[in-house]
Formats: C-alpha cells, structure tokens, sequence
C-alpha cells in the first residue's frame, strides 16, 4: 500500500464526515491490517479521554445548587421543604431523560446527542445565576435536570464499542471517575465562589467551563469503529492477540449492508437484526437487567441523600463551615474515585466479569460505614470525614458497576438503553432523597433521614444477591 493511503491524514479522514442526527454511516475505506492496532489504540485512547473530561464537566454543570444551598437558601428565603422538592422534580427529570437518552444513544449520533445535553445546562446555569423567583429557580432546576440525562448514555454507547466485556471492569472504572472530579470540583470550587463572591458565581463560572466544553467535544468525539474504517473491538483484540484478519476482510465497508443514507433510528448491524429486536430481547425481556435496575435504586437512595444533603447535613449537625463542609465531601468523593477503580480491577481481575458479588460486598460495607457515621458522637471533623469517606468509597463502586453491568447484559448494540433505563430507577430514588428527606429534616430532624438512608443501604444487597452469577454473553 503506498505511503499516502498508510498515512495518518488518511486514516483519520472518515472522522472529519459532517455531523448529524442520524448515526454516521460505514466509511468505504479500510485502514490497512497492518495499521489496525496503533489506529484502534489511538481512538480508544481519545474517546475515553474525551468523554472523560466531558461527563466531568456535566458534574460541574449539574450541582452547583447543592453546595449554594447553605448561602442561597437564607439569602432568598427558601427552606429545605422547597428545595427537597426541588430536587426530587430535578431528580426525575434526570431520569427520565437520561432513559430516553439511553434509547436515543442506540440509534442516534452519540457526538450530538452530548453537545446538545451540554449546551442546554450551559444556558439553564448562566440563568439560574440571575434567577431570584422560586418558581424560576424551580422551572431552571428541571430544564437543567433534562439536560444533565444526556450525558452518561451517549458516553456508555461509545465506551461499549471500543471496550470489551472482559475489560470494561477496569477502563470504565477510569472513566467513572469523571462525575467524581466534576464533583470534587464543584464541591470545593462552589464553595470558595459562592462565600467570596456570591452564590451567583457557582452558576455563572461552571456555565463558562461547560460551553468551553461543547466546542471540544465537538471537535473529539466520534461514533463506533465501523464509523472509521475500523473493524470491531472484538477483532482489535483478535489482532493485537497475533491474529490476522481475512483477506475478505482488507477492503469494503464496515458494519452496514447499504451505503445509502438511512433513516434516523433505522439502524441495522452485520447480524441482520434490528436494534429494537436486539433491545427487546436483551433489555425489556431480560429478567437479570431489571433485577439490576431496582438495586440501582437503592444505592442511589445512599448516594443522592449524601450528595443533595451532604453540606446542609455537616453544616447543621457537625457545626462546620460551608467550605470546611465542601472539603469533607471532597474526601467522600475521593474515595469514591478508589472505590471505582478497585471494584471495576476486582471483577475483572478475580470475579470473571461478575460484578454482583462485588457489589454486594461493596453495599454491605457501605450499610457498616453509614451506620457509624450517624451514631458518631466525635467532635473531631477527621473522624466523621473518615466515615463520610467510607460511605464514598463503598457506595460508588456499585453505582459505577451497576453501568457496567446493565451494558455487558445487554450487548454493545442496546447498551445504550440499558443504562437509560437502570437510570430511570436509580433516579427514581429522589422520591426518597428530596422531598422525603427535606420533610424529614425539617419535621423530625436528621436522625429520621438518617435511618432513611441506612434502610435503603441494606436493601440494595438483596438484588445484587440475586444476579450474583449474572455476566455478559458471549458478544
């Protein structure tokens, strides 16, 4: 092959095709067998980056409310009645976009889908930062919560193309901490903004961060391999593992039939079999995905209470100030990057590519730490952050394996709509973490919440146990 068809600006012309709606279409050119792995190499190792930075920057775009709240509420006369509602209605809107989000990454070009998600926080976050009126908050706060459901499942759909069962364990741990530096980011960030400048600035600088991102998402992110003249990441592995590839397979295109523009949503792989029958066969018929789903519910009850209420809590009953309170849920968060990372390295290392035992473990340890962090009667903010660091460690690891669980039973081709819909149930749970907790807290003080939150720790092992042996099929 000549130099010019080996060279780099050849390889990666296919990504420079003009964005739409509809899922880019199979380039006519083939990289060369004998370029495949460092071509292969250099996309997975771009696209995890760049959705990396991406969801990071939905997290700083999605909880500026929280950490503002202790400053915010007093300063326009808001309680945590209100805000509990809030978050509960922001809660489901998340939910239910990030389900229909999840059903819409299948079919639909995952680089749009993201940048359009982004763009609509950046608008509703430079506004919140102007709004003075309870109902607009509120109204902002939804919008806000739709667009945030536009992140995880378009990134899912990309990661489940480049990643194979067998390794999702460990690169999707990597990029699951990516909400968890959004998050640290904001918790302290927003801190520090809204004591010296004003609650308004933990709006308006993520807002600037966030539109800064669209362009280089945009300018990242692309679609499956066979959008790029690639073959599957099965293949990848088969070559990098000292196999060749057919000679049937050096020329032609990739992963469509037809060459034809197709219509949105139509989209029909090599198998011959539709994307709603593959999500219909392996989501809405398979009994183990919704298993998962409804343990996703709970842990989200632990997590969602920690994350919406984690200031207001450390600053009312541990007596410490809004930034020494950002600091603490910075350990909370930093714990749950580990425990991100050890989970994903442990299924993948020594459990096969079962995650339910580890999650299991994982809430089991989570429900101990919860308990100690209530009860503790220490005065000293090194003990109760040590606790609070427990609980991050513990509760995010099954909140990152249950992502990685739903995709590996649902196949790379309805992945997408399998994490929308463990999204539907694990953002179910602000019915619980909002509104309840905010009455609770208000009616009956924390330690009511607290019982809440531990309740809803021991009941998300039940499901769990009940897919212990669950993995992904052979794809």
């Amino acid at each position: 092959m000549s130099t010019t068809e080996d060279s780099w600006q050849t390889r990666l012309a296919p990504a420079d095709v003009p964005a739409t709606l509809a899922p880019p279409l199979a380039t006519t050119y083939r990289v060369p067998a004998s370029q495949i792995s460092e071509t292969f190499r250099y996309w997975r190792s771009r696209l995890l980056w760049s959705t990396y930075v991406g969801y990071a920057v939905f997290y700083i775009l999605r909880n500026p409310l929280q950490i503002a709240l202790p400053i915010m509420g007093p300063a326009l006369g808001i309680n945590n009645a209100v805000f509990g509602v809030f978050f509960t209605i922001n809660g489901l809107a998340y939910g239910l976009a990030k389900f229909l989000s999840g059903v819409a990454a299948d079919r639909y070009n995952p680089r749009v889908l993201l940048v359009a998600g982004l763009g609509i926080s950046v608008v509703t976050n430079l506004l919140l930062g102007f709004s003075t009126s309870m109902m607009v908050l509120g109204t902002l706060f939804v919008i806000n919560g739709l667009a945030q459901g536009f992140g995880f499942p378009p990134c899912a759909r990309v990661l489940s193309y480049w990643f194979a069962p067998p390794e999702r364990g460990r690169y999707w741990g990597i990029f699951n901490t990516s909400h968890q530096l959004g998050q640290m980011i904001v918790n302290v960030g927003g801190a520090v903004l809204a004591t010296a400048l004003g609650w308004q600035y933990a709006f308006w600088v993520p807002a600037a961060i966030g539109f800064l991102c669209c362009l280089m998402l945009w300018n990242r992110v692309r679609d499956t391999p066979a959008s790029l003249g690639l073959p599957s990441v099965e293949e990848y592995h088969f070559v990098q593992e000292g196999g060749a590839l057919p000679q049937g397979e050096e020329a032609g295109p990739i992963g469509y039939d037809v060459r034809e523009a197709q219509g949105l949503g139509a989209v029909q792989e090599e198998s011959g079999e539709s994307t709603a029958d593959v999500v219909r066969r392996r989501v809405w018929r398979n009994p183990a995905v919704w298993t998962v789903c409804v343990g996703n519910f709970f842990v989200y009850v632990v997590r969602g209470s920690f994350l919406s209420w984690g200031p207001a809590y450390l600053t009312a009953v541990k007596h410490v100030s809004l930034v020494t309170a950002g600091g603490l849920t910075l350990g909370f968060e930093l714990a749950g990057l580990a425990g991100c990372l050890v989970s994903g390295w442990v299924t993948d290392r020594f459990l096969g590519g079962r995650r339910g035992p580890a999650c299991v473990i994982w809430m089991a340890m989570c429900s101990a730490f919860v308990f100690a962090f209530w009860k503790s009667t220490s005065t000293n903010p090194a003990v109760y952050g040590s606790l609070l660091a427990g609980i991050g460690f513990s509760v995010y690891g099954p909140q990152f394996l249950v992502g990685v669980m739903v995709a590996d039973l649902a196949t790379k081709r309805a992945a997408g709509t399998a994490v929308g819909l463990s999204g539907i149930f694990g953002y179910a749970s602000p019915l619980l973490t909002g509104a309840l907790i905010g009455y609770l807290s208000n009616a009956y003080g924390w330690d009511a919440a607290m019982q809440m939150i531990l309740a809803g720790s021991v009941l998300s092992c039940i499901p769990f146990l009940l897919t212990w042996n669950a993995k992904a099929p052979e794809e």
